[in-house]
Formats: C-alpha cells, structure tokens, sequence
C-alpha cells in the first residue's frame, strides 16, 4: 500500500477521480483522460495492466476518445492515481454523482484522430488547452461539465455539433461553434451553431479560455437542468455571446461562414501525406479487454510507428502503416473487420439508469443497417444519438424500457420495446434505401 500524506495527495487534486457506476456489480469507473485521442503503444500496455490489477480486465472506448474502466475499488483509488500520474494522464472529474451544480469540469478535448498525419496539426493547442484547465483551482467547479472539440480535416469527423465549443479549421482560422448538448436538459437537444467567425490560430486559447470563463461566470448554478452553456446561448443569444467574448479577449474578429451537412463521418483507411497507410479498426460499442489493448500496443509497434488514435466512434487508427493488407490478416484473427465504422452505445449497462444494455442492443442492430448507428440508453444523449443516420434513446415508461427511434436527427418512432426494434430497423432502412 502507498502510504497517504498531505503533499503526495495535493498533486492529485482537481485531476483525479472515480465516476460512479451502478450495474454489473461495478460500483467505480476510471475514465483516463487521453488528449486529442492520441497515444501509444508503451502507454496501451500500462493501461492494459492497470486493467487487469484493478478492473477486471475489462475496457472500453469512449466516444470522447477516452479509455474508460470500471470495478473500480476506490480504497484502491490513489493507487491507481499515482500509476496514471507516472504516466502522465489524468482523468475526468466526473460530478454525476453530485445532485447540485458546481462540480463540471473540462472534459478530455477531442480531435481529428488523422491530426498531423493527413491534416495539419494543433496537438500543441490541445495540450495546452488541456493542461491549463486539468487540476486548475478556477476552472474545477463550473456549473457543468464543459466539451471541447477540435478538428483541422475540413470534415465533421468529431461530432461537432455535440459540443460546448468547436474549432473548425478552415485552412485560414478556426471557425467556432457554440452550444452544443445532445441530452435532454433544457432546453433540450441543442445543435452547436456557427459563430460565422475566424479566429486566428495565434489567437485559440485566448478565444477558448474565454468561453469557458463565460460558462464559468454566466451559466446558471441554480439548477443543474439548466447548469450548462447550451441553455446559457439559448437564453442570452449568440449577439450577446459576441460581445462578451470580444470585450474579454480584445479582439474584433472578421467574419467567416461555412455549411456543414448530414452526419457526423469517420475516417476508414486510407494514405497520410507521407505516403504510409492509416488503418481503422472498428471496435463495436469500444469494447475491449486487457489483451486485445496488448495485441493493438504490439501491432501498432510492428506494422507502425507505435502511435494509437482513438475515434469518436469509439474505433482504433493504426497510423504510419507500411504493410496495410498484412496489419488487416493479423487483425482478422481476433477482431470482427466487417461491423460498421460508426456504430457506438453508451455505457448504460453500468450507470444503471436503464434496464436494457445498450452495446447488447447495438451488437443486434448492425446485422441490419451499414449506416450510423448511435444507441442512447438514456435522455443524458450521451452517445450522441441525433448526430446518426439511426439513432435511439431509452427511457422509462411506465416502468418499462422503450426506446425513441432517430432517423437523422428527427424522431421517426417513439417508444418501442426492445425486442421490437431490430424489425422496426431493417423496415426502415429499407425503405429508406429503396
């Protein structure tokens, strides 16, 4: 056992936590914060190994490229901090438990999983935005959680309108946009929108820092159903907003406008600029096991430069890949290559605020469809079901399990049980294919 003393605690603190489970027996998750998605094979076996000494052996991908464990014992907690601290990786706050406000933190920012290989690279701007606010005293009681994205592909590849703010690089600037949240807290499913702004690349964690702060000083703590940013540009507008972030930055930025459509997309293979190949795994709901984490850290070492890319559709990217169809017969030994890229399910058989699994649901709906699938066990969105071709979210009637069905974006069915929707599914992409 470590021994606990007043110094060795303070370097944990406002950067380390447990999320609290309530299913399966777990009664802790881990969520290991990894920046942008990007990691490597040194740091995949470590984490493999923090798998089996502390959870089982069980692992999953998040759909904010974050690696997330569970059957946490939390009297083993700063044993797992202080691993995660030589590491170099720190975790989300994780305030679900709290039913106040004033326990957000910034979530792990998600990038383009091909950043610096194929598009160009803002890792530097990542790190910074993330060390800044990680453990920082100002920034760790903020009336919600706060998500930040960052892509530089020119494509919607990190699910945009998802998040509180979003850097779209346009070959000149960033083009910000705001108030995103696909759960059903007021006032409910909020697309982000456009600023129609560029901001320059010199100028992005002012600009950043600055938004945060206005969620921080602005948001609503009163009550947690209306604790977040999107409900704070609901109710003030986005001329308001502007002028807030120009008075707090200094700057007047030039407008810039630009049009996104349809869902949200997933890089699937392909060749970086330095003429090497780029392998996408899909790895259906992000499950994984300690072993399968050791055979990605192995593979990636040996057919690539030993860098992993997480996705937001909760894949692995093998990146710097030689021997492309000799990495795919290797993989084909022990993962299934055929499951669609953009199919994900949130953690529901954990959180116990659903009685039926959503990766058990999602695991019987891809033998019907090759489009998005996004599987919400709850109104929390947080699989970012609006943002597929088909999306569903759970919920409770009358003390039973049914599920809304999404067919991008709009709702096609309300509550259907369970068993009902693989049918309901294949009718509708039929239809819709016909």
């Amino acid at each position: 056992m470590i021994e606990v003393d007043a110094e060795f605690l303070s370097k944990f603190m406002g950067k380390y936590s447990l999320g609290k489970d309530d299913g399966k027996g777990s009664s802790h998750f881990l969520r290991i914060k990894i920046p942008g998605g990007m990691t490597n094979w040194k740091d995949l076996k470590k984490i493999a190994e923090l798998s089996d000494n502390y959870g089982k052996g069980y692992a999953e991908i998040t759909d904010r490229q974050n690696i997330q464990l569970h059957w946490i014992n939390p009297d083993e907690a700063i044993e797992i901090f202080e691993e995660l601290y030589k590491m170099g990786y720190t975790t989300d706050l994780c305030g679900q438990a709290f039913r106040e406000t004033c326990h957000g933190d910034v979530r792990n920012i998600v990038a383009c999983p091909l950043m610096g290989k194929s598009y160009p690279s803002f890792f530097n701007l990542i790190i910074k935005i993330n060390s800044y606010f990680s453990g920082n005293p100002d920034y760790i009681v903020l009336p919600h959680k706060f998500k930040i994205a960052v892509t530089s592909c020119g494509k919607d590849c990190v699910k945009i309108h998802a998040n509180d703010l979003s850097l779209f690089w346009n070959g000149s600037g960033f083009i910000p946009f705001v108030g995103g949240g696909m759960g059903g807290s007021l006032p409910g499913i909020r697309y982000a929108e456009s600023l129609n702004i560029l901001v320059p690349e010199k100028e992005a964690f002012d600009f950043v820092r600055a938004v945060v702060d206005i969620h921080r000083d602005c948001s609503e703590t009163d009550s947690k159903a209306k604790a977040r940013f999107k409900y704070l540009l609901h109710k003030r507008g986005k001329e308001w907003l502007m002028k807030e972030l120009e008075m707090r930055t200094g700057s007047s930025y030039s407008v810039e406008t630009i049009g996104l459509e349809g869902t949200a997309v997933e890089h699937e293979g392909g060749i970086q600029d330095n003429g090497k190949h780029y392998l996408t795994l899909p790895i259906l709901g992000g499950i994984l096991d300690s072993e399968k984490l050791r055979l990605v850290a192995d593979l990636s070492k040996s057919y690539g430069s030993g860098e992993v890319r997480f996705t937001t559709w909760q894949n692995i990217i093998f990146t710097d890949v030689e021997d492309f169809e000799r990495l795919k017969r290797e993989l084909k030994e022990c993962f299934d290559l055929n499951i669609p890229y953009r199919a994900v399910a949130c953690s529901s058989d954990f959180c116990g605020k659903t009685r039926f699994h959503s990766k058990d649901l999602l695991s019987q709906l891809v033998k019907y469809s090759n489009e998005s699938i996004a599987i919400s066990g709850c109104l929390n969105g947080c699989a970012c079901h609006p943002l597929a071709t088909f999306g569903f979210m759970g919920k409770l009637r009358n003390g039973e399990q049914v599920y809304d069905m999404f067919y991008k974006g709009k709702i096609l069915h309300r509550n259907i049980k369970p068993e009902k929707i693989p049918l309901i599914l294949k009718e509708v992409y039929h239809e819709v294919k016909a």
